[in-house]
């Protein structure tokens, strides 16, 4: 008789087979390998510290969870691990961070530059923060914004381990826009402390030189903390905007409420030149008040009477000068010209005359208050050669400098700005004041080798150099360049200061500067112009006035400056015979220059570089004035006659 099956007989097939599928799965869910288990276990790590967004957590959970991979991944992880530690200023934990990677042969195929910022840490990590520093110097430009950041943070604190809180300094400063706002009032701090360990007179000299209106915001401030405390309010009112406004450090240092401030001159009263008169200056106060009186005749200061005034050679004589100025109910002063002599403008009155001085103050000392320093400093041309050299593609340097207190002051203001802008300094010599024979220093300097020891002399240079920076004189410069020449270098671009040309046809006396690039005023570019040239009328003015048409130009522009301080106090430039002009906040004028070279004893002109190709963290409109408009090019109507009527 057939069996009957039960209906609920299906029914409990398919639960059966259901509890043994669910058996199975479970068992499938719980063969996870210890690895698979240590990796889940460090991405919770990872995801519980960026929760709590706390970096140093983040970083070192990384390195946890690159243990339990392989390959890229670990590599990648590592990588990270690191960047996270520097991005937050954790630089210790970096270092310690870096001796547990082992991926190291894998970051090239991730990122070459990710890779040589890992390594340049790795060295540093080692002890060598020397080397350290060149390897990150050396890496190409330009990076990504999160490299760059990190880049600058490495170097800012291998220049405070290495002793050289003014450089490291730099380096905080020009990181600071790439930074969010909390660490960015930590960067303050950090900024902060390190200027307080550099000497006044480093502080005034690098506020003369810098190329970035922060970083000489900054200075000034250090400065006016140490010398002037209860003036800090003062500055405050000349630095609107300045990051350390922002972040609250004011407050710390004791500032209250804003009180004056730069401003221009209200009155349409005479304007007064303070000119020393005796025989020692004669030829220099005859250029510069020729260059005066032709500015003041083409209407820079629109019809209002010029007063001159002797000023001596001392102190007491500019003193003199200035109180008579008064008395003559001056709106404006233009001077006192030595370098000594500035510390009389102290004896203006709050509210009184606006003084534009004809140089800048010695080492050491502040710039009087209302007072503008208008100067041909070379210090500034050193500081556009090393911004030259990097947009012309030059990332190595050398330098060769006279052993004087003028070629050590460039020499500094170009390495110091080459090295800022990621380029590397990567040897120096100098020579006596008075030497004519180079061979010992320039050997050892370009590491000269010949290719026989039979038959003529063929030298071989160094192949790690890109360009060099020449910081002579004129009369130096034709004795270097020859020998520079003999000894095989006759090919590596070279780079001068202005100084190096007088402004005056000389093709026999600088035939022996051959192929040097200088910046120079494009007065004297003029000079071996053509009639077409618009600047060529004046240029012929100047040398009817002298030997020195810089110092006509210098005389033209201060008057130039006089007469559109208004505009030029509110950001705008001046299209001078000089250069380029606008003034900082902290009063000091700054100059870009136009550029020249030598060619067969000839000054010919270059084209003008790109702002563009500097870094990023170098060229916001907070740093930089601007780049050097073509020849002939007004800025914003602020330019002088290049012509007489």
């Amino acid at each position: 008789m057939p069996t009957r099956s039960s209906p609920l007989a299906p029914t409990v097939t398919r639960l059966a087979l259901l509890a043994s599928l669910l058996t199975l799965g479970g068992c499938a869910q719980k063969a996870t390998s210890p690895q698979d288990d240590q990796r889940q276990t460090a991405q919770v790590a990872v995801d519980q510290a960026i929760s709590a967004d706390d970096p140093a957590a983040i970083a070192r959970a990384r390195m946890t969870l690159s243990q339990s991979l392989s390959g890229a991944s670990r590599a990648e992880q590592q990588l990270s691990a690191l960047e996270t530690a520097i991005d937050a200023h954790e630089l210790k934990l970096a270092r310690k961070l870096y001796q547990q990677t082992d991926t190291e042969a894998l970051w090239d195929d991730i990122n070459s530059r990710r890779a040589s910022i890992a390594r340049g840490l790795g060295e540093w990590s080692g002890g060598n923060p020397e080397q350290a520093r060149r390897t990150i110097h050396r890496i190409p430009l330009p990076l990504d914004n999160d490299s760059e950041r990190r880049r600058l943070l490495l170097l800012g604190a291998l220049e405070a381990e290495l002793g050289n809180p003014l450089a490291a300094a730099r380096y905080y400063d020009a990181v600071d826009d790439r930074l969010d706002k909390n660490a960015r009032e930590t960067n303050h701090a950090r900024l902060w402390n390190l200027l307080t360990e550099v000497p006044a007179d480093r502080l005034r000299r690098e506020a003369e030189q810098t190329g970035s209106r922060q970083f000489a915001g900054w200075l000034d401030l250090a400065l006016t903390y140490r010398q002037q405390p209860g003036e800090i309010d003062r500055w405050a009112a000349s630095h609107r905007g300045h990051p350390a406004i922002e972040s609250g450090l004011l407050e710390m240092l004791g500032a209250t409420e804003p009180m004056g401030q730069l401003t221009a001159p209200a009155g349409t009263g005479p304007v007064a030149v303070l000119l020393p008169e005796g025989e020692r200056y004669a030829g220099i106060t005859r250029e510069i008040r020729a260059g005066i009186e032709y500015a003041r005749g083409n209407g820079a200061l629109g019809g209002r009477e010029v007063l001159f005034f002797d000023s001596g050679s001392d102190r007491i004589g500019a003193r003199a000068a200035i109180e008579q100025a008064q008395r003559a109910g001056v709106s404006l002063i233009i001077g006192p010209l030595l370098k000594e002599q500035l510390g009389a403008l102290t004896a203006l009155p709050t509210g009184g005359p606006l003084a534009i001085a004809l140089n800048s103050p010695p080492s050491g000392e502040p710039l009087p208050d209302g007072v503008v320093s208008f100067s041909l400093a070379p210090e500034q041309d050193a500081v556009a050669v090393a911004r030259r050299m990097w947009t012309d593609g030059h990332r190595r340097a050398a330098i060769f400098s006279a052993d004087h207190d003028l070629g050590e002051r460039t020499r500094e203001a170009f390495a110091s700005e080459f090295e800022l802008l990621g380029g590397e300094v990567v040897d120096r010599a100098h020579f006596a004041s008075n030497q004519t024979d180079f061979t010992s220093e320039l050997r050892s300097l370009l590491r000269v080798r010949t290719k026989s020891d039979d038959g003529p002399f063929q030298p071989i240079i160094r192949g790690d150099l890109d360009a060099i920076f020449l910081a002579a004189s004129g009369d130096e410069l034709s004795l270097v360049v020859p020998q520079l020449d003999y000894f095989g270098a006759d090919d590596l671009p070279r780079y001068g200061l202005g100084l190096a040309y007088n402004g005056n046809r000389d093709p026999r006396g600088d035939a022996d500067k051959n192929g040097v690039i200088i910046p120079i005023a494009p007065l004297l570019l003029a000079g071996t112009a053509g009639p077409e040239n618009p600047l060529r009328i004046t240029y012929e003015q100047a040398q009817l006035a002298g030997p020195l048409p810089r110092l006509f130009a210098f005389g033209a522009d201060a008057v130039a400056l006089a007469g559109r301080m208004d505009r030029l106090l509110k950001g705008g430039t001046l299209d001078g015979l000089t250069g380029e002009l606008s003034v900082t906040p902290t009063g000091m004028v700054e100059r870009q220059p136009r550029w020249g070279q030598f060619r067969q004893g000839l000054i010919q002109p270059v084209d003008p570089t790109d702002d563009a190709a500097l870094p990023g963290s170098l060229t916001s409109p907070a740093r930089l004035q601007g780049s050097t408009p073509p020849a002939g090019q007004k800025t914003d109507g602020s330019s002088l006659p290049t012509s007489t009527p």
